[in-house]
């Protein structure tokens, strides 16, 4: 501790005994220590030593909180200075053992820790001082403790001028003995600085009637000191700074007497020597107020503002400079240079001057705070002081001047330049403080500044302000490099502006979305972030309420109105650019209307539900409006609507009448197709939410159909609206032509006949609402219509390009006329549908089924189409109506006749990719594609040896082998290839080709005379090559479309076998004609996938993979888990038509590839099965089939372990009935001892399954066979045991458990020599037990053998029981047949006499 010159000798002396002390109790520790560890092990003593040491000299051996209280102070942590402070006050004054001399004490320790340089130090002992004096003042004990301090030698000093007296020699730079360090002299300046700001914050200062002129000359020596420390560093011009405004700010808070005061202190002291000079030169007296602020630093500024800012409390007519406003728009270019200069501020602080500068401008809003830490709002002054300009004048001048030329360096008619990441920095500061994010200002505490509209799009979130802040920075702009460095801030910066905006006026809010989309309409999507979602309260997870809907609808007619001003503009490729942007904006609110309050409980709500309609219906109406009419020629009522009558224009009419009035020249193109393309998934997105929609009349269940039927059907009355009102819907070729082509059918027509019909159905009053006929047509009808006009929507076209002199696309006109055919198709299928009496020669179910499959697989099915769709909305809606088909169907079915036949089935069999006519070629199927396999490798290996040889012969070879190989592939296409095809020339650029003629390819030929034909040559054998690419391109872009369209239709099967209950008086054993060609097309998907892995193509491998699980689900998951046995009407299935389709699915199990194969095979078998009679035919069937299964599978090198155990697990009497016998026999004749060891396996489970199907003369039959083989499956068993490969340990356990579980259903009584081979096979176990009884844990038999000789021994108790029981009843039956014959002889002689 360094010693101070000139202390008094009291002072030294304390300082001497605290040492002294300090002292003692260090050399008590260190004895104490020194007995401690005397009493250590020696030993012990060489590892702990030095370590201990250390460790107990820290230890205090005496516990002294008051001492302590003065290292607390220094910590680092709020919580532990406080204590420390309590601590030191309650012993020094408030306790009742309270004295003056550790009073003293403390304020003089409080003293010299302001100059500390140790971790909070000057904080800690600041605001300890601070509420020393106050106490000290309060309880009039500073005489006492100045008394104690200088024993009266301070001479005739009041109290206040005492303490700055001491304080100014506490933090005396010349008081440090020795040669002074830089780091020293700050710690000592900011020592002074923090003890100045402790007393005023003390109040000491606060005047009274008695000592006023007291309170005025130490207040003007303390700011006197606060100017010098001002002017002596620039680095503690900011500090103090802040303790002018701080000292001033004691005075202004109080009543006149205090303002006095503080207008004292300005007129004397801050404006002669702070204010009425500049930085540079101290001694300026020029009156030139232009060169005085352009003189000013930002600390001047910042002590001037704030004067002005009060100049009301301090005096109307202040001293020049501050006559005057300081920040005005005139003055901003002045001071410009030095407000920037203080970027050097680190963030997130922002230096004192624009805390300053916003106290200027606002003013602090009436409103009451929910808690005192609260931010308070302000709002900018409509006159700032001294000045007749506006707050928002002046805060527009501010952003010009600064943040804009200064900062960003933003110029007009030039790009911006390069600005420093300080410079950045500090303005995205600014932007946060005045979006109305929460801060704390060093002048008035937690704040936030509240921005009007108008000033939030014009002055603040300008889009040069947007794009320099936020965007260049989270998007990189030019400089990606550094984009990591600053964004990290503009993303939390945006995060608190929405969380600020969230909870304020609509106006706001509508306010700060505009001014984001004017500088980029896509802002969200560009910045990653969610800024305009949730500003809006768009991504908010509670229920929406009325004002949020309104405040919707506000942003909506924004963007509609900035989407129709860009479409004006038609020459402009820009607003054509930006107009699509701002389509995409309503597109993607639209969507999150939608999404708001999904996980809310009140998402139910009929109100909310109707306010998402009306929200959703509107832009889809204006979408419509825009994309698929012309409203240019469209007539406006002018008529005066009558009183009493409301407005019947629809909406979507109001719509057009806005899009007529703001873009008069009509929509562009290329605008008109991308709104085409939203409004499909616009459409598609709400119809999957209404239709979850639970209305109050469907007594808390949605219809699906129904919900969306009503949402179609109000669009198509949209449409109808429009054409009334007098718009042009845009029409194709097909449409212009087809009243020409298609006189007898229009499509408005069908579908008015469509609804009508549900109309109808639903005011039937004489058929009974829970009539299942009745319902089912309603279904039926329901699904039809919303499917129709599902169709009936795509009609609608956004035109064609009149920029374009190429007629349409003929595409398009293949599209209308199959929109057209199915609209036909689909009433007549009604017709049929509803009708009273069934049509004998037509079967509706099977056009339904070619209808639905054709629409999944035509473009707009696929998303193909050139114009806009929304295949996801088809394929909803051709799930209705095939729903609503087989509910009819099934309704109809009788036991005689189902509309589910041979030709629907063979329909959705094509529709998948499973054509019924593959079954006549299944033999061969997989045989086929080994053989390509095989002859694609011997076609590489051939044109390999044709590289290597050399000359016309060798090139011509290999050009014929090229073309064979193309032939080849013609072949390997399946039903894609025609003749066109084949004949189709591949297009080669002429210059290419000659270049290619021309060049002589010196590597690939040798030196003959022959040069110039080799090189043409090899030109031609390229040519070849590069046609041979393109036929295969071809050939997979067109394998992926049908794999495609397959896997759409695999919708059709799904709901077919997926739901059985709700038509299952459909199902018959037809059904059993889906399981060949489903088994046979998944085989070939399969290695069609194998070969797209194994070549490396990426093209449609995705979706193949994807049929291939699909289909694997199909057969696997629905149709092999319907029980046709269960079926109301399903009738029984031929036992001759089941045996040849068993034996095509075994035949398939053995050219099954993988595993999944041979599992749906396993799969198919055990359903076919199912569907069988239990009888005998059944099992003589099964067991020729499976018997010869087991044979193969144990002598041969197939597969069929899982065939066998799953039809013992899925039906175990019918196994037990059938394979039995060849299991045994495959025990023992097995090629190796694993096989032998795996029936054994398998007869375990066959006798422990039990069978719950419920079919008793299957288990009857099961019984008996058991019965009959049982004698056959012990000497199976003893034949292994007595079998050296099998008797070993492991392998014997499994015959063991065979045997245990073979036991249960031993049956001796009218077997004797059963009996006879359980004993021997018990004799046989012992001996096997005895012999491995020496072995180790692993060879063990001991336990198994006693367990299963235990189990023997009680069978043959069991038999011998009931032997006994049955000998005893025959000697009983045998005694008396005596009495019975006696009687029956003296009967005789009494008839003879």
């Amino acid at each position: 501790m360094r010693k101070r010159k000139n202390s008094s000798s009291e002072e030294e002396e304390g300082s001497e005994m605290e040492i002294q002390g300090e002292a003692k109790m260090s050399d008590q520790v260190d004895s104490d220590d020194e007995e401690d560890i005397e009493m250590v092990d020696p030993e012990e003593e060489e590892e702990s030593e030095a370590p201990s040491k250390p460790h107990l000299a820290t230890t205090p051996a005496v516990d002294n909180p008051f001492m302590d209280s003065f290292y607390a102070l220094s910590s680092s942590v709020p919580v532990e200075r406080a204590q420390a402070a309590q601590t030191m006050l309650q012993h020094c004054l408030l306790s009742s053992s309270a004295n003056s001399k550790d009073a003293a004490y403390s304020f003089r320790r409080l003293l010299n820790g302001l100059c500390s340089g140790r971790a909070a130090a000057r904080q800690g002992n600041a605001s300890a001082l601070a509420s020393f004096l106050k106490l000290a003042f309060h309880l009039e004990k500073i005489k006492d403790i100045r008394s104690e301090a200088d024993q009266n030698k301070s001479g005739d000093l009041s109290n206040l001028m005492y303490i700055r007296e001491r304080l100014l020699t506490a933090t005396d730079t010349s008081q440090i003995v020795g040669k002074k360090k830089g780091s020293e002299e700050r710690d000592y300046q900011f020592g002074r600085l923090f003890g100045i700001l402790a007393v005023v914050r003390s109040k000491i200062l606060v005047p009274s009637s008695a000592n006023v002129e007291d309170v005025k000359e130490v207040t003007t020596a303390f700011l006197s000191d606060l100017v010098e420390l001002f002017w002596e560093k620039k680095w503690m011009r900011e500090p103090a700074a802040h303790g002018i405004t701080t000292m001033l700010q004691l005075f202004l808070d109080g009543d006149e007497e205090h303002h006095l005061v503080a207008r004292d202190l300005v007129h004397t002291i801050v404006v002669p020597k702070l204010l009425a000079v500049t930085q540079d030169d101290k001694d300026f007296e020029s009156s030139d107020r232009q060169k005085l602020l352009e003189g000013y630093c930002a600390e001047q500024i910042g002590v001037a503002v704030y004067v002005q800012s009060n100049y009301t409390k301090i005096s109307k007519k202040l001293p020049f400079p501050l006559d005057q406003a300081v920040v005005s728009s005139s003055t901003l270019p002045w001071i410009a240079q030095a407000l920037s200069e203080t970027s050097s501020v680190v963030h997130p602080r922002t230096h004192f001057v624009w805390d300053a500068l916003w106290c200027l401008l606002t003013i602090e809003q009436d409103s009451t705070k929910d808690n005192s830490r609260d931010a308070s709002a302000r709002i900018l002054l409509d006159r700032i002081p001294l000045s007749s300009e506006s707050g928002t004048e002046v805060l527009d001048a501010i952003l010009r001047h600064v943040l804009k030329a200064k900062l960003l360096r933003i110029e007009e008619d030039s790009s911006p330049k390069k600005i420093t990441h300080e410079r950045r920095s500090l303005a995205l500061c600014i932007v946060r403080n005045l979006s109305g994010v929460p801060f704390l200002s060093s002048l008035a505490g937690q704040v936030r500044i509240e921005l009007d509209g108008d000033c939030i799009e014009n002055v603040l979130l300008t889009p040069e302000i947007v794009q320099a802040l936020f965007l260049n920075v989270i998007t990189g702009g030019r400089q990606k490099q550094n984009a990591s460095l600053l964004k990290p801030m503009a993303l939390e910066i945006l995060g608190g502006m929405s969380a600020a905006v969230v909870n304020t006026s609509a106006s706001r809010q509508l306010s700060y979305a505009k001014a984001i989309l004017r500088c980029d309409s896509r802002f969200d999507a560009h910045t990653k972030t969610s800024t305009l979602t949730n500003i809006l309260g768009l991504a908010s997870e509670k229920s929406p309420e009325k004002e949020d809907f309104s405040r919707w609808s506000e942003f909506l007619d924004h963007l509609e109105f900035e989407f129709l001003s860009n479409c004006s503009k038609h020459s402009d490729i820009d607003a054509n650019s930006l107009a699509i942007n701002f389509a995409e904006v309503i597109y993607s609110t639209a969507k999150s209307i939608l999404r708001t309050g999904v996980d809310a409980e009140e998402t139910s709500d009929s109100a909310i539900m109707e306010n998402k309609e009306n929200a959703i219906k509107r832009v889809l109406n204006f979408f419509m409006a825009v994309a698929f009419f012309d409203c240019s020629e469209m007539q406006s009522s002018t008529g005066k609507k009558k009183k009493g009558k409301k407005n019947t224009t629809s909406p979507a009419v109001s719509k057009a009448l806005v899009v007529k009035e703001q873009a008069a020249g009509g929509i562009p193109y290329e605008v008109r197709s991308v709104v085409a393309a939203r409004f499909f998934s616009l459409t598609s997105e709400f119809a999957m939410v209404v239709a979850r929609e639970v209305k109050a009349e469907d007594d808390g269940k949605a219809e699906k159909d129904t919900n969306i039927l009503a949402f179609l059907a109000d669009i198509c009355d949209s449409w109808q609206d429009l054409q009334k009102s007098g718009s042009k819907r845009f029409e194709t070729a097909m449409t212009r032509t087809e009243e020409d082509d298609n006189e007898s059918f229009d499509p408005e027509e069908a579908i008015t006949a469509l609804r009508k019909s549900i109309r109808d159905i639903g005011n039937c009053g004489e058929v009974e609402v829970d009539d299942p006929i009745h319902q089912s047509k309603k279904r039926c009808c329901t699904g039809i219509t919303v499917l129709a006009l599902t169709m009936y929507l795509h009609r609608l076209h956004c035109g064609v390009d009149a920029s374009m002199d190429e007629d349409p696309d003929a595409d398009e006109e293949d599209d209308e006329e199959e929109i057209c055919n199915a609209l036909e198709g689909l009433k007549s299928l009604a017709d049929d549908f509803l009708g009273d009496e069934e049509p004998e020669d037509s079967n509706p179910l099977l056009g339904l089924a070619e209808l639905c499959a054709n629409v999944l697989s035509s473009p707009i099915g696929s998303g193909s189409i050139g114009r806009g769709c929304s295949p996801k909305l088809v394929r909803e809606a051709v799930r209705y109506a095939w729903l609503g088909g087989l509910r009819l169907a099934s309704a109809r079915a009788t036991e005689n006749k189902s509309l589910l036949d041979s030709s629907v089935i063979d329909v959705l069999m094509e529709a998948v990719g499973a054509d019924s006519s593959m079954e006549g070629n299944r033999n061969n199927s997989s045989q086929d594609v080994d053989d390509d396999d095989e002859s694609a490798s011997a076609g590489d290996s051939d044109e390999e040896k044709g590289d290597v040889g050399s000359g016309d012969e060798a090139i011509f070879t290999k050009a014929s082998k090229i073309m064979e190989d193309v032939d080849d592939m013609e072949v390997e296409e399946p039903n894609v290839s025609s003749a066109e095809d084949e004949d189709s020339e591949v297009e080669i650029d002429q210059s290419k080709l000659q270049h290619m003629l021309e060049e002589d390819s010196e590597a690939d030929i040798d030196e003959t005379e022959l040069e110039h034909h080799e090189g043409a040559d090899a030109a031609l054998a390229k040519l070849i090559k590069l046609r041979q690419e393109a036929r295969k391109a071809g050939q997979q872009a067109r394998e992926k479309i049908e794999v495609s369209n397959q896997l759409r239709c695999t919708l059709l099967l799904e709901i077919l076998l997926g739901r059985p209950d709700a038509w299952n008086r459909l199902f018959r054993s037809s059904l059993l004609e889906m399981v060949m060609p489903l088994l046979l097309h998944r085989q070939r998907v399969a290695v069609m996938v194998q070969k797209a892995v194994d070549g490396g193509s990426k093209v449609g491998t995705g979706e193949k993979r994807a049929l291939l699980e699909r289909l694997t689900s199909i057969i696997k998951q629905k149709l092999c888990k319907l029980r046709l046995s269960s079926m109301p009407l399903a009738n029984t299935v031929d036992t001759g038509a089941g045996r040849e389709l068993v034996k095509a699915i075994l035949r398939e199990v053995k050219k099954a590839k993988d595993k999944d194969q041979a599992a749906c095979c396993s799969a198919c078998l055990v359903f076919l099965l199912r569907a069988m009679p239990n009888d005998t035919e059944t099992i003589a069937m099964v067991s020729s089939e499976y018997g010869q299964v087991v044979h193969e599978w144990s002598t041969k090198r197939s597969s069929g372990a899982s065939l066998i155990e799953d039809l013992i697990n899925q039906l175990p009497s019918l196994a037990q009935a059938t394979l039995l016998e060849p299991l045994t026999k495959a025990s023992l004749e097995s090629r190796s001892s694993f096989l032998r060891l795996e029936s054994f396996r398998l007869l375990s489970i066959l006798f422990s399954v039990k069978d719950s199907t419920g079919h008793p003369e299957m288990q009857k039959l099961a019984e008996a066979s058991v019965e009959r083989s049982q004698q056959q499956v012990l000497d199976a068993i003893f034949a292994s045991l007595d079998d050296e490969e099998m008797c070993k340990p492991k392998r014997a356990r499994v015959i063991f458990k065979t045997l245990e579980k073979f036991l249960v259903r031993v049956t001796t009584t009218s077997y004797p020599d059963v009996t006879s081979s359980l004993k021997s096979l018990k004799e046989k176990v012992e001996t096997l037990g005895q012999k491995n009884d020496s072995g180790g844990k692993g060879n063990n038999l001991s336990a198994a053998t006693s367990k299963l000789v235990g189990l023997i021994d009680d069978v043959l108790t069991e038999q011998q029981k009931m032997v006994e029981a049955n000998k005893g009843a025959s000697e009983e039956e045998e005694i008396s047949q005596p009495d019975s014959k006696n009687k029956k002889s003296k009967k005789k002689k009494k008839k003879k006499r």
